[in-house]
């Protein structure tokens, strides 16, 4: 494709090397709309090219692993990436130890049989991490919406602001 005498491929990139780059601008052309790639550019970009080529084919003949549900879970639940102080967080005796009033101990109790039936414990260590980095670092985050205001382990943790005892909202609701 031409634009103003001008090769550019389907991308509006100009493809020039320095000395036509040199000529069109000592004719006066305006170029300024192009999208320039000289010669030493398009040699790299091919050699990117190549090793995504390259990545992607390697990835493709990769055998599938054919996991259960189960073991996809597990898996995924064995490689967790945050700061090994907060994996090692006893949950329930923090959780606990943030309770005012007998109410709010059964409550705990209940949703943390509930989170360790779905083996979600990690995840709750994960959510201490994320508030406690948000705080430190003065970052706004929702009140809270949907179903997770049901959970008062969330709200203890900081994960939305409106208490489920106070209006009476099943945990259920979240972990269906």
């Amino acid at each position: 494709m031409k634009e103003g005498g001008i090769k550019v491929n389907m991308y509006g990139q100009a493809i020039l090397s320095s000395n036509e780059l040199r000529e069109l601008l000592l004719q006066g052309k305006n170029i300024s709309h192009l999208n320039v790639m000289f010669d030493e550019e398009i040699n790299l970009f091919k050699e990117h090219q190549a090793e995504l080529l390259q990545e992607t084919i390697t990835f493709l003949d990769a055998p599938e692993e054919i996991l259960t549900f189960d073991e996809f879970h597990q898996t995924c639940a064995d490689e967790w990436i945050f700061p090994e102080i907060y994996q090692q967080i006893d949950v329930k005796s923090w959780l606990l130890s943030r309770c005012k009033t007998e109410e709010e101990i059964r409550r705990v109790n209940l949703e943390y049989g509930l989170f360790e039936e779905r083996d979600l414990i990690m995840l709750l260590r994960l959510f201490i991490y994320i508030i406690d980095y948000f705080r430190k670092n003065n970052y706004v985050w929702g009140v809270g919406r949907g179903s997770s205001v049901s959970s008062f382990i969330l709200f203890l943790i900081g994960t939305h602001f409106v208490n489920p005892i106070k209006y009476n909202l099943d945990i259920r609701d979240f972990l269906k």
